[in-house]
């Protein structure tokens, strides 16, 4: 039986870590919250998640997953889809999300003032709150989120699934202020009297112009503005040919965006080509199917008016967009110039910041930008911090998460000392890529991808586009994962004689003998084999460790009346990967177990057992154990079930020679879906009456 797993732990510092979670912003532990998943304890798998990252249904939705570019599969077949695994395991547990909201506890009289409420100020807040402060959140908005509430497109990120995420941050205890705009309603100055640290987490919520002509006619919209209106349901008035100047995210949001109001024809236009498109390549095919045309290299010269209003965009051939230096500096050529006849055009080049509540104040502002140091998030006035992309400039939801952290830490560490922290470089070292060896050898398995709402209907209206995975779907992209670095390693070193059993044995050609066995954690592929064939019994697997079973048996034997249980007690070992659904993975009551005279033992890989493994059951009050295996060519490792074979014809002859009987141990194959077989093996082999046992 499947027990709950622990609590959910950090990575500790200087730790190896796997190259999805190295890749994360907040380092999330992505592969243990995939494998709570595939077990079917979605719960654990929320609490992974929860544990660093407080907007899980938000990068659920629109997180950039670096995590999957990153992904070791990829040197098989296709990274696992790790957005929508997160996004299914949000989605599944709402209810007990709820119930894991608990205000936190007041530790301190201390106070700090964080200004604005995106990703980032939020983070911080929350990480305060939790530690024993007072927080007070300000914000200019009547809605918590910045840029998450007001500038993402409902079709990306509907407002329902935001403020799950602020409900949860919220529920610490944070006082929040929103329709406050600070400067306006309250002086910067008398949030310096009444707290003691500020935090400046205000985002880019302003849009930068142009310097050419034109920009002033009808029909020109600044793209944060625009997107702060379509947001609020304003719907700005677009023309029937609207043009987009810009390459990156936003702009492609504020082209799909414009394309939902209705004008007949939209134009994205930037200085870089197909290739330098900062946005990303997912986005920018999206936006093409919704039939938004892309002008590549060409830089606007000027808008063009009549009688006021705009009428086209005059471009100019863009012939480089960085330097030698790779810094931005774009060259063009005048003599290819081309005009692009529309009557709205909406500029998406770029952000800032509103800083105006500095003004009088001693905070340090040059050229617009906060001066802020990188290393402790400290301004040039003591007890006043920024995070967020007003210090790191344009970014992801994840990255400014990540940021809000470092501000919780270093405020909480000058609340507590009066002392500026410096934080430690970020870099962290993982296990590196999976060589091409070792994955040619790997079985190949299909990525799950789900079909987004087509084209001609997704532009009609703001509805969301991406379904969510089925639990099947879910389950299935979930166990594509190669749980990397919780594989084989040698746990008793004394007891290894080097008689090579793991390297004849191992199906990846990973394992060697140096005087003792190694399998090199960055090549070791999980399965197990080496330790369920390792005479020594030297060798472990932190997937699925030595003993993890008879403890699991043991747990679930010691709350039964053996007396009372129905006959046979049957005992079934089931590889996980055969359910659709968690209904056989999850918990059996004693009172499930004794009606039936089940007890079901979810395993990662039926070929992991051991003599031991296949034994213990009977040693525990099993009349009869059923291991049940893969359907034919299904399973995940190649040739392991040759060594189960082997290993369960042993055990028979053993279970002959002391009386048992090996005839009530039996190895089964599952139907496609173990979710059907599973029951129908389970009565045909209860039904078995025990034949005689055959003398030693």
């Amino acid at each position: 039986m499947e027990k709950k797993s622990p609590a959910p732990v950090k990575f500790s510092p200087g730790e190896v870590l796997p190259t999805c979670s190295a890749a994360c912003p907040v380092h999330t532990d992505t592969r243990e919250y995939v494998q709570r998943l595939s077990r079917g304890d979605y719960e654990g798998a929320l609490d992974i998640l929860l544990e660093v990252n407080p907007f899980p249904s938000v990068c659920g939705r629109i997180c950039h997953h670096p995590c999957e570019s990153q992904c070791r599969r990829m040197a098989i077949d296709e990274a696992v889809s790790l957005r929508m695994l997160k996004r299914f395991i949000v989605e599944n547990t709402r209810e007990y999300r709820i119930t894991r909201r608990k205000k936190a506890e007041r530790k301190s009289e201390k106070s700090a003032a964080v200004i604005g409420s995106g990703p980032s100020g939020l983070t911080a807040a929350m990480d305060l709150a939790l530690r024993g402060f007072r927080v007070k959140v300000y914000e200019k908005d009547t809605r918590l989120g910045g840029m998450l509430a007001h500038a993402i497109p409902r079709y990306r990120l509907p407002a329902e699934a935001l403020a799950e995420d602020i409900e949860d941050i919220l529920s610490t205890g944070i006082e929040v202020h929103t329709g406050c705009c600070v400067g306006v309603d309250i002086s910067f100055d008398q949030l310096k009297k009444e707290n003691d640290a500020i935090l400046i987490a205000v985002g880019l919520s302003e849009s930068h112009s142009l310097p050419i002509p034109g920009t002033e006619s009808k029909g020109v919209f600044l793209g944060v503005t625009f997107l702060w209106d379509v947001a609020n349901g304003l719907c700005p008035e677009v023309g029937e040919r609207t043009l987009v100047i810009g390459g990156g995210n936003v702009a492609v949001d504020i082209a799909r965006a414009a394309k939902r109001l209705g004008p007949k024809k939209v134009y994205m236009a930037c200085l870089e080509s197909r290739e330098e498109m900062p946005a990303w390549k997912w986005e920018i095919e999206e936006a093409e199917e919704e039939g938004i045309e892309i002008l590549n290299s060409w830089g606007p010269k000027a808008i063009l008016e009549k009688e006021g209003a705009v009428s086209g965009v005059e471009f100019r051939r863009c012939t480089r967009v960085f330097d030698e230096q790779h810094r931005f500096s774009p060259a063009y050529d005048d003599s290819e110039i081309t005009t692009v006849e529309v009557d709205s055009v909406i500029l998406g080049i770029g952000q800032k910041a509103n800083l105006d509540f500095l003004a009088g104040s001693p905070v340090d502002v040059m050229g617009g930008r906060l001066t802020c140091s990188r290393e402790s998030l400290s301004t040039s006035e003591p007890g006043v911090f920024a995070c967020g992309e007003v210090m790191t400039g344009p970014g992801s939801a994840i990255q400014a998460v990540a940021t809000g952290h470092d501000a919780a830490k270093v405020i909480a560490n000058y609340l507590e000392t009066g002392e500026i922290l410096k934080l430690p470089n970020r870099k962290v070292e993982d296990i590196g890529e999976l060589s091409a060896a070792t994955a040619v050898k790997a079985r190949r398995l299909d990525r799950v991808c789900v079909d987004l709402t087509d084209p001609a209907e997704r532009i009609k209206d703001f509805s969301p586009i991406e379904p969510v995975y089925t639990e099947e779907e879910a389950l299935s992209e979930s166990r594509r994962c190669l749980a990397c670095a919780t594989g084989a390693h040698l746990q008793l070193p004394n007891h290894c004689a080097g008689c090579l059993t793991c390297v004849r044995i191992c199906p990846f050609g990973v394992a060697q003998v140096r005087r003792t066995a190694l399998m090199p954690p960055q090549q070791c592929q999980t399965c197990g084999l080496c330790a369920a064939e390792c005479p020594a019994f030297a060798i472990d697997v932190l997937r699925f460790p030595a003993g993890a079973m008879k403890k699991a048996i043991s747990e679930s034997v010691a709350a039964l009346d053996l007396q009372k249980v129905a006959r046979p007690f049957l005992i079934s070992y089931c590889c996980v990967n055969g359910t659709t659904s968690r209904k056989f993975l999850g918990e059996q009551t004693p009172e499930e177990i004794s009606d039936s005279g089940i007890l079901r033992v979810m395993v990662p890989c039926v070929g992991r057992l051991s003599m031991a493994d296949l034994l213990n059951p009977f040693e525990l009050g099993a009349d009869k154990v059923a291991v049940v295996s893969c359907p034919e060519d299904g399973c995940f490792y190649p040739r392991v079930e040759d060594w189960l074979v082997r290993r369960i014809e042993r055990t028979r002859k053993y279970l002959d020679q002391i009386g048992v009987g090996g005839d009530n141990l039996r190895l089964f194959k599952m139907a496609p879906s173990g979710d059907e077989s599973w029951p129908q093996i389970w009565q045909e082999f209860r039904e078995v009456k025990r034949e005689t046992a055959v003398a030693g």
